[in-house]
């Protein structure tokens, strides 16, 4: 898989080495000369350059990675300007990283729905993460099995739960779904206002905003979400 990783301090390089001495390809983007050569050795490519400049990030393989993680830190303009620029060149997946809750509420705001914070997610929390499309959360309970919260994916809209057959088709047990507010209900874009259902009806239509906690093998509820 491929990944670039804009922002190369402590938490940002460590997930970049991380991701890299998994076999990953990864590109390292910083604006400050000392981390570039602090990581030039741990990170399959790294590059000096302003990520909030838009037409120095179209330079970049933006289409071509399967996720653009932002892990600018201290300079939290910066991280907001760089992750708008993202979302306006429709990079497909996104990951912010927030320093406390305001950040990661504004994050929220323009639209960033991936969204880590270091004092409560590891690089390698995150970097196992990643191997999960549309994760929202991810918890290993060890080296092969994890509950995590999903987007439902885009197949399996507008189907119900009755007909996916989640348990019996891949093994993974449904814990709960989260269910958005109604439409129009500003606190919608907050993850923290979905309701928890744990008595789901099997029978329902999923939409895509809903969420599902699923507990499982890692590769078993991969194989779910790209099949």
């Amino acid at each position: 898989m491929k990944y670039i990783v804009i922002g190369l301090g402590y938490f940002g390089a460590k997930l970049a080495s991380i991701l890299t001495s998994m076999g990953h390809e990864v590109i390292g983007i910083d604006n400050n000369y000392e981390r570039i050569d602090e990581s030039k050795d741990s990170i399959t490519t790294v590059m000096k350059m302003d990520s909030t400049n838009i037409n120095a990030m179209k330079s970049l393989p933006l289409h071509d990675v399967d996720a653009v993680i932002v892990a600018i830190g201290k300079d939290v303009g910066s991280s907001i300007l760089t992750l708008s620029i993202l979302r306006n060149l429709n990079v497909k997946r996104i990951i912010g990283r927030a320093v406390n809750q305001i950040h990661k509420d504004i994050l929220n705001q323009i639209g960033i729905e991936e969204i880590v914070l270091p004092l409560e997610d590891s690089a390698l929390h995150v970097s196992s993460m990643l191997q999960l499309k549309k994760t929202m959360r991810m918890i290993e309970i060890n080296d092969d099995y994890a509950i995590v919260e999903v987007l439902v994916p885009s197949k399996y809209v507008e189907h119900s739960l009755q007909t996916i057959d989640i348990e019996n088709r891949f093994g993974i047990k449904l814990i709960a779904v989260k269910i958005p507010p109604k439409e129009g209900v500003v606190t919608s874009i907050f993850k923290r206002e979905y309701k928890v259902d744990l008595s789901y009806n099997v029978t329902f239509l999923l939409r895509k905003d809903y969420i599902l906690i699923l507990a499982g093998k890692v590769i078993d509820i991969k194989r779910f979400i790209e099949s």
